[in-house]
């Protein structure tokens, strides 16, 4: 275990007494052992600083897929990890599409030994239903006890008996059902958002009410259960209003939204670039500003990257045949942060961002808050805001977008810097 000291960081952590504090942090065996105006280095410290540097608790990615097992070529968790760390993220829940699906213990235990020595700290999703098929509930308390954080199939529930007892079942666990809320058989074979840019380009579209009919009938089944329930990724302003006057009213309802769809709108796919083909797809510039709303004001809980990455022979194809999702975890931070400056003053954005991913995710999951104070475990992201965003290039996927080349976008600002957890291990990049 080595001593860390990180000189002059601000830190942004609302939870703890040094909010706004600008700081030396001193860390050593896993816990923060000093902070203070000016702490003196020693032989023994391993020093990092940056101008502008900052420090938050570590952010937290809820939704990703490394694509194993089943499909190790495309990613791999010990890759996919290792591309978390290089997005700055301390955290990645694993999502259950994959083959065979997280549906039994042991496939809980072998993502976990997967990431056991990584930095970067795994927590997987069991399946709702086994192998996600949606016909027969999955052990929910067995896979509960192995280490699952929550259920998902990563698809939309058509069955709504399955939905009412998955939430009646892990109500005593006190874990969240995951839902993705889109009714895929309304305009089957969909290949974006319906609208006058599917139109023109001569492809089918996915409609808004696809969202708003799931939302309405998962509220319904919340209120007639109990439970906790999570929206997945939330892609339009009528869901994201359901969700607010959901939550006045008491119930225990969360979502996600990924950074990318605070980011692009469906006159992006205009070119037909298979890349940003996503699903629930990017709606329209009022969906866009409506989710960036549901991200300051707190309605839209955690922000994710859904990180879905392809090998050249699944990505390099055309519009039509492209798979559904995009690599795009080393770029999470960025991308919000430069969706959302261009709605609100940077300060703003950022607090905004941060909180969606970390106290918002720690929400959802039912987490213990981590203030950082001295005598308390390391668990935290160091980032710098003003810095321009350089890909790293450690992901395997083919499929992340090309946003230099992307006319009437912003160009990403926001670099993480390293992340530090409680095993007492460090990286910075």
């Amino acid at each position: 275990m080595e001593t860390l000291l990180l000189k002059s960081v601000r830190i942004f952590d609302r939870t703890g007494p040094h909010h706004g504090n600008v700081c030396d942090v001193l860390i050593r065996n896993g816990r923060i052992e000093n902070i203070a105006d000016q702490i003196p280095t020693q032989n023994d410290m391993m020093i990092w600083e940056s101008p502008n540097g900052a420090i938050s608790s570590g952010w937290i990615d809820g939704q990703v897929d490394f694509k194993d097992p089943g499909e190790e070529q495309k990613e791999g968790i010990q890759n996919g990890l290792n591309a978390a760390l290089h997005g700055g993220i301390a955290h990645v829940v694993l999502n259950t599409s994959n083959e065979p699906a997280a549906d039994h213990k042991s496939a809980i235990g072998y993502l976990l030994d997967q990431g056991a020595t990584s930095v970067c700290q795994v927590h997987p999703l069991g399946c709702i239903s086994a192998g996600t098929k949606g016909a027969q509930l999955a052990e929910l308390y067995d896979l509960a006890e192995a280490g699952a954080v929550g259920f998902s199939d990563d698809c939309p529930m058509d069955r709504t008996e399955m939905l009412r007892r998955a939430l009646e079942y892990a109500t005593e666990l006190n874990l969240p059902i995951i839902t993705c809320p889109l009714d895929l058989g309304l305009n089957a074979g969909a290949v974006m958002h319906e609208g006058i840019v599917s139109t023109q380009m001569g492809v089918t579209g996915n409609p808004t009410s696809s969202e708003v009919m799931r939302i309405q009938r998962d509220l319904e089944v919340l209120r007639y259960t109990g439970g906790r329930l999570h929206f997945s990724v939330v892609s339009s302003a009528e869901g994201v209003q359901l969700i607010r006057q959901a939550k006045s009213e008491g119930l225990q309802v969360t979502c996600g939204t990924t950074a990318h769809h605070l980011y692009f709108t469906d006159e992006d796919l205009s070119g037909f670039d298979g890349t940003l083909r996503v699903m629930p797809p990017f709606r329209s510039e009022k969906a866009r500003k409506a989710l960036c709303e549901g991200v300051l004001d707190g309605t839209i809980d955690m922000l994710v990257s859904d990180h879905r990455p392809e090998d050249l022979e699944h990505a390099d194809v055309e519009f039509a045949l492209a798979t559904e999702g995009m690599s795009g975890i080393e770029s999470l931070f960025a991308v919000a942060l430069s969706a959302l400056s261009q709605h609100t003053t940077p300060e703003i954005a950022r607090d905004s961002i941060i909180r969606s991913l970390t106290e918002g995710p720690r929400n959802v999951l039912g987490w213990e808050s981590l203030p950082m104070d001295i005598g308390s475990p390391a668990d935290l992201t160091w980032f710098a805001t003003d810095a321009e965003w350089v890909c790293s290039e450690v992901s395997k996927g083919h499929n992340q977008a090309n946003y230099a080349s992307l006319p009437n976008k912003p160009p990403l600002c926001g670099n993480p810097l390293g992340v530090v957890t409680s095993k007492g291990h460090f990286s910075r990049f």
